[in-house]
This record gives C-alpha cells, structure tokens and sequence, in this order.
C-alpha cells in the first residue's frame, strides 16, 4: 500500500493578530489588511479641508474594543463575549491572514475560544458564517455611510470634496477589509454580491442627495458621479483579486490613493458643462 503525503501545516496565527498591519501591499497574495479606523462625518470634513482624507466607509478590522457593540443581523446590542460575534470576529482575523478557504470551522472555534459544537450551533458551515459577515460588512457600511451624509454636515465643502472623500473611502474600505472582500467576490454568491451592489448604490444616492443640497452651482452630473465610484471600487477590487503589477508596473496604497483622486478630479474636469 502506497504511503500517504502528509499534509502541510498551516503556518501559526501570530499571537497579535489584529496589531499587524498592511501598509502597502496590495497584490492577492498578501496575507494580512490594514485596521481601518472608523471616523466620524466632523472628522471626514476637517480632514478633507486639511488635505488628508480618511474614509466615509471605513470600519473596524480589529476585534471589538467597545464595552457593547451592535449585531447587525439580529438588529441588538450584544456584548462582544457572545459566541456569535466571537466567531464572527475570529473568522475575519483568520482569513485576513491565511485565506478563508484555507481555515477551517475548527480553526475558527479554536480562534475565538469556543468549541466547535458552538461554532456549528450558530452557524450550519463555513458558506453560512460567510453570508453572515456579508451582511454584517454591508449593515456597517451603510450605517456608517449615513451617518457621514446627515444633512447639513457638509455646508462647508464642495461638490468635488465629497466626492473625493467617497472615492477614497471606497478604495479604504475594500483594501481595509481585502480578504472579506475578496472571499465575497470569489464565492460568486448572486446573494452576497448583491450586498455589494446595495452598499455602492447606497453611497451614491446618499451622496448625490449632499451635493444637490449644496449651493455651489458646480455639481457633477449623478451618473458622472456613479462613475467615478465604479471605477474606485473596480480598481479596488483589482488590486485584491489579481493585484495592481497586471500592467507591468506596481502601485503601493498610497500611490494608488493619489492617482485615483487625480484620475476622478480629472475626469470631473472633463465632464463640465462648458461655460
């Protein structure tokens, strides 16, 4: 009888997993994703004013650090230590560093400090604990979303800083949660896709709504401005999948950051009425 391979080991999840950080690295092989900080509107606007844009989407990548936090699919407050947000949470850390289809629900148990009957109590498989962080990604999105477009809030901005905020927010959100992302796309799931397809749409009427409230008399059009997104999110969504070095050339965050903004001031430019 023929010997059977052994299988190899996974390399060990770093004791301080959500610590670690990826700056710059943007091709599909990387292994670990950037903590996005969640920030409020006021901070969007300051921020954008002085130059440095953080994002309207962005979300926490790290574990819970908040006494309470919301579960978005049960709509209540839980605290952190339930077991469904544990695995949640577990899970997003664990792909982010070996890929979700490498880790398994025994892993993922063993990572939030639960066994896997409780793992298996609240989710039926690993596709179900999948839809289960679309939804939960898609909720905060939204969430946060709304809370960066409240009337009012952007009085002192114009048009094109909105939009520029937004456009960078899409390219923090997708690289802040790559490996979730990327998971999503790769399951080809019409369900889960379709989360992304409500959170882009969202964000687009959410901010056509702001800059039609504004007095400024140089507004983009609201289909130029849900162009400009999709090609934020399109770009975004390339660099985790297949990575940015496809032309021969590689571009690290930042520098995708800056020539994505140039690109949409430039196409925004273009598209003006002419006077």
């Amino acid at each position: 009888m023929g010997s059977r391979k052994a299988r190899p080991k996974k390399p060990p999840l770093p004791a301080d997993a959500a610590a670690i950080t990826d700056e710059h690295e943007l091709r599909p092989s990387a292994t670990m994703t950037r903590e996005v900080e969640a920030v409020t509107a006021e901070k969007l606007i300051a921020s954008s004013m002085a130059g440095s844009v953080p994002g309207i989407l962005a979300v926490p990548q790290a574990l819970p650090t908040e006494p309470r936090a919301l579960d978005d699919l049960a709509e209540t407050a839980e605290a952190p230590s339930a077991p469904h947000v544990l695995i949640m949470d577990a899970a997003e850390l664990l792909m982010a560093n070996v890929g979700f289809a490498a880790v398994t629900e025994a892993e993922i148990a063993k990572a939030a400090n639960l066994p896997v009957d409780v793992f298996r109590a609240h989710f039926a498989d690993k596709a179900a604990l999948l839809r289960a962080l679309d939804e939960r990604f898609c909720a905060q999105a939204i969430g946060v979303t709304d809370d960066a477009t409240r009337s009012g809030i952007w009085d002192h901005a114009s048009p094109r800083d909105v939009v520029e905020v937004a456009v960078r927010s899409i390219l923090d959100v997708v690289l802040g949660r790559a490996a979730l992302v990327r998971a999503v796309i790769a399951s080809g799931d019409p369900e889960m896709l379709d989360g992304f397809r409500r959170v882009g749409a969202h964000m687009t009427a959410r901010v056509t709504r702001v800059i039609a409230e504004m007095r400024d008399d140089d507004k983009p059009d609201e289909r130029d401005v849900a162009f400009v997104f999709l090609l934020a999110v399109s770009l975004a969504h390339h660099a985790i999948m297949i990575g940015t070095e496809w032309s021969g050339f590689e571009f690290d965050r930042d520098d995708l950051y800056e020539r994505v903004t140039r690109a949409t001031r430039a196409y925004l430019d273009a598209r003006r009425p002419p006077s």
